[in-house]
């Protein structure tokens, strides 16, 4: 005969619930901000296109539904999967710069002195301040093909000819000019970010290491970066997220008619949708992209659980 014990219950501590309640009113609003409008995304994804022209604000039942038909359709395209394609390793490369730049300027501002160091936070908040279709511009007329410093600096040198340079008529070279926008708009989160992350490192712990015979970049590897792993997690999270839909730098440079070699994702899901008025096309590619980012944020949670579970 077995006697089964049943775990004491704890009482409910008085106010247990009150948490909940006081969060209340900021899931109400996030759903009414965000929920609506992922729910119309979701709805116009599955709805059929009518003579190409679609009222956001339908009489409800006039639309048909035709399930997965609009994904099928855009997954069977070749120019999704080159524009994705695009996309993806314009956010890579960007990415990359930006935090290997960051963690560089970081690094610097943990070495000079005070003063200096008061100065160069206030130039990266002054660039931080300026809006992005702001720095576009002045970046357009620096890679000007006329007036721009860059072609007359780049001409100065001995045996280059860069006059009347167009950096715009490749794609390439024009997205990499872009990438220079993105970049110079990043890196101030970025550094300062990453600089006050690095004063959190124990001053101990990286005296041991130079006692121990580490040299800067042993001691970089083996001890700053262990600490900032938390860090750099969630900054390189937040920087696919923001490159991975980069519009204003791209719609600016190219004067609001970017051509096919510039359109990453954002770009082609404005043009498809909004810009050609298949409203459903385009809230097919903003659940696609959707998707996309959220794989992103799963190992994103991933890689703090683990973070977790070896603290």
């Amino acid at each position: 005969m077995t006697i089964k014990i049943r775990p004491e219950r704890r009482p409910r501590p008085r106010g247990a619930g009150l948490p909940y309640l006081l969060i209340l009113p900021c899931v109400a609003v996030l759903i009414a901000v965000a929920g609506w409008p992922l729910y119309k995304i979701i709805t116009l994804s599955l709805q059929k296109q009518e003579s190409g022209k679609y009222a956001l604000f339908h009489s409800r039942g006039t639309t048909p539904y035709v399930g997965l038909r609009n994904f099928g359709n855009v997954l069977t395209d070749s120019t999704f999967w080159a524009v994705l394609e695009r996309t993806v390793i314009f956010t890579a490369v960007n990415v990359a710069l930006s935090l290997v730049i960051g963690m560089a300027i970081a690094l610097l501002l943990n070495r000079v002195s005070r003063w200096a160091r008061i100065i160069l936070v206030a130039v990266l908040l002054f660039a931080w301040a300026i809006p992005s279709t702001v720095s576009t511009q002045v970046f357009y007329w620096l890679f000007s093909n006329q007036y721009g410093v860059v072609n007359y600096v780049l001409d100065a040198l001995p045996g280059v000819h860069m006059r009347g340079h167009d950096w715009f008529a490749d794609p390439h070279e024009g997205l990499a000019v872009v990438t220079a926008v993105v970049v110079w708009g990043a890196i101030p989160l970025l550094a300062i970010s990453l600089h006050a992350g690095i004063t959190q490192v124990p001053r101990d712990t990286l005296e041991a290491a130079r006692v121990d015979g580490a040299g800067p970049w042993q001691t970089f590897r083996s001890v700053t970066l262990p600490f900032l792993r938390p860090l750099l997690v969630i900054l390189t999270t937040l920087s696919v997220i923001w490159d991975f839909g980069v519009f204003n730098q791209i719609w600016f440079v190219r004067n609001g008619h970017p051509e096919p070699g510039y359109q990453t994702l954002g770009i082609y899901m404005y043009s498809q949708g909004i810009g050609s008025s298949h409203y459903n096309v385009g809230a097919t590619l903003g659940v696609l992209m959707m998707i996309c980012l959220l794989f992103v944020m799963v190992f994103y949670i991933r890689q703090l659980f683990r973070i977790g579970d070896a603290e």
